[in-house]
């Protein structure tokens, strides 16, 4: 019995730049990427150990594999890499004041942490600036 309902078919790997992407190959990665997350999120709060989604276990097992991993993404883990990837892009969408996916809440604290030091970076930036148009005239 093959293990794909469908026939696989190989996709065109551009070389990492998102222009280069068709419109069609856009969208379907936008689709691809908003499965991953309705199904990170489902695979996050699933307790039901015969889940009858068909990718609710290879999630939980991701999410597993994450969790007790010892060489991590940093070590070149690349099953870490691609749960991390979606750990991320999940954290960047997220609304949810309590979010029961790992590390959602951490993540967003980062990125928020990140965002106030870029912008502390570019106050000072324009204050030195200004200070130096002044300075000129």
């Amino acid at each position: 019995r093959p293990r794909h309902q469908h026939t696989l078919k190989a996709i065109p790997v551009a070389s990492g730049q998102q222009n280069e992407l068709t419109e069609a190959q856009r969208k379907e990665r936008q689709r691809n990427i908003h499965l991953h997350m309705t199904l990170l999120l489902h695979a996050a709060t699933c307790k039901s150990p015969k889940c009858p989604s068909a990718n609710c276990t290879k999630m939980k097992g991701l999410l597993k594999h994450g969790a007790q991993c010892q060489i991590k993404a940093n070590g070149g883990c690349n099953v870490c890499k691609r749960i991390w990837a979606l750990l991320q892009i999940h954290a960047r969408q997220c609304k949810q004041s309590t979010c029961p996916v790992p590390y959602c809440m951490s993540i967003r604290e980062r990125f928020r942490q990140l965002t106030m030091q870029q912008q502390a970076m570019d106050d000072r930036r324009r204050q030195e600036m200004n200070r130096a148009y002044r300075g000129a005239r």
